[in-house]
Parts: C-alpha cells; sequence; structure tokens
C-alpha cells in the first residue's frame, strides 16, 4: 500500500507519508525494502498516537516528530492532513490543526500558549512558527538557560520567556523557509512569500514578502472564490 502523496505530488521530502501503523509488520507493509525506516514510521506513529488527538485519516512522515507536555488533547489534528514536520507544545500549550492541511519537512511549530492553523493551510519545508521568543531577552537568564539544558539544575530563579499566540487562517499558503513570529494573526487564504518574516498580523487575501512581511498585493476575487461543487466539500 502506497501513502498518501505520490512522487509527481510536488513533495520535495523524505518519502511519502503513511496512516497509522500500530506494529513493525504495519510499517513494513508500506516500507518493505528498509527495515531502519520501518522501525521510524512505527516509532512516530507511536508517540503521536500517545500524545494527541487525531482523526483516522491523518497520515505522517517518517520524519515528524511530536513533543507534548500537557494532555494528548493539546495537540488536536484533524484529517486529512499530512503532517511531515515538528510539533512542540509546552506545559499546557495548544496546537490545532485544521483538515486538509500540509506541514512539510524541517517546519517547526513551537507552542508555549497556542497555535492554531485553519483548514486547507499549506506550511511548506522549513517554515517555522514560534509564538514563544524561545530565549529570555536578559542575557544572564540565557546564560541560565542553557546551563539548565546542560544539566546544570543549582539555579533555580524563574526564566521570563515572552509568549503570544499565532492564529493561521484557513487556505493560507506559508511559503519555503519563512517564519512566524509570536501574536501574529494571518487571516484567510493570504499568501506569505520564501523566506519572508511575518512579525505583525495579516489581513485576509493577500500576497505578503519580506522581512519584515509587508503586503505586496492583493488578491483578486478570482482567486479567493470557491471551486463550484468541490469534491468532498
Amino acid at each position: 500500500m502506497r501513502g498518501a502523496l505520490y512522487p509527481d505530488d510536488h513533495a520535495f521530502a523524505e518519502g511519502l507519508v503513511y496512516p497509522k501503523v500500530a506494529s513493525l509488520s504495519d510499517a513494513a507493509g508500506h516500507i518493505p525494502d528498509n527495515e531502519a525506516d520501518a522501525q521510524r514510521l512505527l516509532d512516530v506513529w507511536t508517540r503521536f498516537s500517545k500524545g494527541a488527538v487525531l482523526d483516522d485519516n491523518v497520515k505522517l512522515g517518517i520524519k515528524a516528530r511530536l513533543i507534548n507536555g500537557g494532555a494528548p488533547e493539546n495537540v488536536r489534528i484533524h484529517g486529512p492532513t499530512a503532517i511531515r514536520g515538528i510539533l512542540k507544545a509546552e506545559g499546557n500549550a495548544t496546537i490545532q490543526i485544521g483538515k486538509y492541511t500540509y506541514v512539510g519537512d524541517d517546519t517547526i511549530l513551537s507552542a508555549s500558549q497556542s497555535i492554531t492553523i485553519g483548514q486547507a493551510t499549506l506550511l511548506a519545508h522549513g517554515v517555522q512558527l514560534f509564538d514563544n521568543d524561545s530565549h529570555p531577552t536578559h542575557a544572564d537568564q540565557r546564560e541560565i538557560q542553557f546551563r539548565r539544558m546542560l544539566g546544570d539544575k543549582r539555579i533555580a530563579i524563574p526564566l521570563e520567556i515572552r509568549s503570544k499566540p499565532i492564529v493561521i487562517g484557513s487556505r493560507c499558503w506559508i511559503g519555503l523557509g519563512s517564519a512566524v513570529m509570536k501574536g501574529v494573526t494571518i487571516g484567510d487564504d493570504t499568501v506569505v512569500a520564501a523566506q519572508s518574516v511575518v512579525t505583525s498580523d495579516l489581513p485576509a487575501g493577500v500576497v505578503a514578502a519580506g522581512n519584515p512581511a509587508k503586503v505586496v498585493r492583493e488578491l483578486r476575487p478570482d482567486e479567493r472564490l470557491p471551486t463550484p461543487n468541490p469534491p468532498g466539500g
């Protein structure tokens, strides 16, 4: 049985995406000639199955990763959807992903509060969504944070890392290598050009580009029209 994306489906990535597997033999049925990759697929699905709430028709790539510090329901993925990237929800943060969404290879969703993605939105390869600053702006606190990462737990002061939710609407396209920073809301249908850095809200129905990203044009009315009688509704 093949994965959901085919070699001619314009996915510049490692392998296909695969439905849920519950055993190594299930995984080997999808990747029969590579035992190591079959094991990776099983490991990926085991982590997502235990750590998130997924619709039955969600599909995962072997490079997908999930880190969820809270309850499984804090990460909710509707389907059909293809996930190839990294999802990280710290503490009680939430990640919500709508159906028909694509999360490309090496894409990172890092949530300290919440990241919400509408349906039919495409996150190209290498996109970075951070609803937080990752590190304190205070230099001494950054040193303490990294010392803790290296195993030094002696300094117990709280760290000040700013965060604010990200909301991306439906039918958006966030281009290759772009970054969306904390507190940003992007309206429906909007396109963010490759390598852009989005630091403030973008309205619905525009193309934006640059660092910081600015609106370069509005979408034409025909670019936002629904397809008549789309299959599956």
